[in-house]
């Protein structure tokens, strides 16, 4: 039976997918549309760049095809770059109803962030670090007699490379970050994030231009380490975790149980659970005081709906001081909710006796806890 929580609004799964789907073709569209005004003026773009950075016609540009190559590459950077910010605003009014509001700011402060420190970055690679590597290179290697020029193929590949490691390392952060936002994947299930980072870091070898030559894997590597230290930055989950992994377990007389072990600190009275060992399958989620707080309440609800729990387990109290609204939708579900009362019992400060406590609680389960 599904339970209504206090922030949701019943929609059907057909009308968040159409809405996804919805996200994806919009910004398609509007890739090419920024694609399709960018090449009118790519040229005049590309040309005080030139001249900006070389006044005196340093630059030159040696191949037949190189302006060609040039050119689009710019127009698909300057595309990339104008319709990401709308991409990630779809993205957001998409996922907002399902974020809390310390995941919100997060999310918010992570694209406000980015919309002023790439075009900052860029800034700088384009008009900074470029010209300041022609005045370097103009001082060491000058030849009396001799005007340097230097190839602005190689020199907009070089800016160009820079620019579209950044976007691809801010497409996966957000993706990572995103992705933990909506519980896609958490401490049990690791497989969709290090699919994310192989997908960049493979799309960055192989793309990266040849100047690159010998550092790909390295940029790669370096730009996954840094999009997934980005990403660990989201807000800590209600329940210590957004998703767990929950087994069946038998017990004696046959039946089978899914079972999750609250580790409720009650404001601080309760010694932990956390460092009592288990054994894979038995769900652990954490929180301050679920008879006071609404939203731990409220992922409670989830989790056994979610995970098919038959079993709550908490290990602060007895289980009476939970709000009536829990304890009803709990037996709504077929949940059973026990407590294990540690806040009753002077022994539970020492760790050894919640661990024997916890092998005795379970003890009616085939293989629950560790030995």
């Amino acid at each position: 039976m599904s339970h209504r929580l206090s922030s949701d609004r019943l929609r059907p799964i057909d009308e968040h997918l159409f809405e996804l789907h919805s996200v994806f073709r919009q910004s398609a569209l509007a890739l090419l549309v920024s694609a399709a005004i960018w090449s009118f003026f790519v040229d005049d773009m590309l040309g005080l760049w030139t001249m900006s950075h070389s006044p005196s016609g340093a630059l030159s540009i040696y191949g037949p095809y190189d302006w060609l190559e040039m050119r689009w590459t710019a127009i698909l950077l300057l595309a990339t770059l104008t319709s990401l910010p709308y991409f990630f605003w779809c993205l957001r009014r998409f996922a907002n109803a399902g974020l809390l509001e310390n995941e919100k700011n997060w999310l918010n402060l992570f694209l406000v962030g980015n919309a002023i420190g790439v075009p900052a970055v860029l800034w700088f690679v384009w008009f900074a670090m470029i010209p300041g590597y022609l005045e370097t290179a103009e001082v060491l290697e000058s030849i009396e007699g001799v005007t340097a020029h230097y190839d602005a193929r190689e020199l907009f590949t070089l800016a160009s490379g820079i620019s579209w490691i950044l976007v691809v390392g801010v497409i996966m952060s957000f993706a990572l970050g995103l992705s933990q936002l909506l519980g896609v994947f958490g401490a049990d299930s690791a497989s969709f994030r290090w699919r994310i980072l192989a997908i960049g870091g493979g799309v960055l070898v192989l793309t990266m231009p040849e100047v690159f030559e010998g550092l790909r894997v390295l940029i790669a590597l370096s730009t996954m380490a840094l999009a997934d230290g980005i990403a660990r930055t989201t807000p800590v989950a209600p329940l210590g975790a957004r998703r767990f992994l929950v087994s069946d377990f038998k017990g004696i007389d046959g039946t089978i149980e899914r079972i999750a072990v609250l580790d409720c600190s009650c404001e601080g009275a309760c010694p932990s659970a956390a460092h009592v060992r288990l054994r894979p399958g038995v769900a652990r989620p954490r929180c301050a005081a679920l008879c006071l707080e609404p939203c731990e309440q409220d992922k409670i609800l989830e989790l056994v709906s979610r995970s098919g729990l038959t079993r709550l387990v908490i290990t602060g109290c007895d289980g009476s001081p939970v709000p009536s609204r829990l304890t009803e939708s709990l037996a709504e579900s077929d949940c059973l909710l026990q407590g294990m009362g540690w806040l009753d019992i002077p022994n539970a400060s020492n760790e050894s006796w919640r661990r024997q406590s916890l092998m005795t609680h379970f003890s009616q389960f085939e293989d629950i806890v560790g030995k």
